[in-house]
């Protein structure tokens, strides 16, 4: 999912790469539903989704409003939500279970059903699915995600405060609010989601010199984890909620950023789109993360003279920055051709002499 969220909050830390060594958009209104669909009591409504927000990536943990840190879920693809809606007056005994709220081609469509004059608590996580699953304790208020990937590709957010309508703008859509009334109709609701995991970004600079003689395109990038696998327990009670998390033992890995013919890292605006990538994994320490790149090299003529090299680059121990959930890290790769690499080329015109 890419979630277009307003300025990042940044922790800066670079990493040497020897690449060449090595060779949450929801509009208010038009929403339709898939649920209800041959019900028939009149009191049995759908609940829609008027607007999603998402908060801000940033380095300071603080109780957010709308206008102070969220901004409007925006999507080119589709996105599923998971959203419970627990029944609390009159009181039931039902065990909660998630239903889908999806998004897609431009329209909200809801399998949740609430019924007039009662009253519901609603949670919620995204993206719903596979192998995700949630569950909720409804008399502890603790929401339970399992089987979450260590590291993701989709922004992983949890749902820290409802609405009920359409107007958001007033500035009272606050964390930890999540009571909704049931109305006879046009049930209508704004969701706030906050991070589940921290995230990183990548910066790259390249030398100039070394630019002239050699552009190096990047065609993906993929952050591995020394972890599979992470129970999320989300004690939603609490303003701001308080999560612990358990990992499995394994590996895993998510390719965040894809192009097949290549980005160019010495290209101000090409370097500006690979930034825009995100990749989110578990603010757990400790923990391995390795960056495994993939580029081609073309000499100074525009030839293809090396194809899908790969370069596969550990990342210092991030415990000591005090990353946390919604925090986003840049790392600035700083890409260092050695003059061996450059010497061993035939092409060159002019060899480079070392004294």
């Amino acid at each position: 999912m890419k979630c277009i969220i307003g300025k990042y909050g940044y922790w800066l830390l670079t990493v040497s790469c020897w690449l060449l060594v090595v060779g949450c958009s929801s509009d208010q209104g038009d929403s339709r539903t898939d649920a209800g669909k041959g019900n028939s009591n009149k009191n049995d409504s759908p609940l829609q989704v008027a607007a999603a927000y998402t908060t801000n990536y940033q380095t300071i943990s603080r109780m957010r409003a709308v206008t102070a840190g969220y901004s409007l879920l925006e999507t080119q693809k589709d996105v599923a939500i998971g959203l419970f809606a627990i029944q609390t007056s009159p009181a039931t005994d039902a065990v909660p279970t998630a239903k889908l709220i999806r998004y897609s081609n431009g329209l909200w469509h809801t399998q949740v059903v609430v019924e007039e004059n009662y009253q519901y608590i609603l949670y919620g996580y995204m993206p719903m699915q596979t192998p995700i699953t949630g569950a909720v304790n409804k008399d502890s208020h603790v929401m339970t995600l399992s089987n979450i990937n260590a590291v993701m590709a989709d922004d992983i957010c949890f749902v820290t405060g409802v609405k009920e309508g359409k107007n958001s703008d007033s500035g009272d859509l606050l964390e930890g609010n999540f009571s909704y009334n049931g109305k006879e109709s046009d049930n209508y609701v704004c969701l706030l989601m906050d991070h589940l995991y921290a995230a990183i970004k990548v910066n790259f600079t390249i030398d100039s010199d070394y630019s002239a003689l050699r552009t190096i395109k990047l065609k993906s990038m993929t952050l591995e984890s020394s972890y599979e696998q992470v129970t999320a327990a989300i004690t939603l009670s609490a303003v701001p909620a308080t999560i612990v998390y358990t990992p499995t033992t394994g590996t895993a890995s998510a390719t965040f950023f894809e192009d097949a013919e290549g980005l160019d890292i010495s290209d101000a605006t090409d370097v500006a789109k690979i930034g825009s990538h995100l990749c989110c994994f578990a603010p757990i320490f400790p923990q391995t993360l390795t960056l495994v790149s993939t580029y081609d090299v073309y000499d100074w003529q525009g030839n293809l003279i090396r194809k899908d090299c790969k370069s596969t680059n550990q990342l210092p121990s991030l415990e000591s920055s005090e990353i946390k959930r919604g925090d986003c890290l840049t790392l600035n790769l700083d890409v260092n051709p050695t003059y061996i690499y450059q010497l061993s080329d035939q092409d060159l015109d002019n060899l480079i002499e070392i004294k």
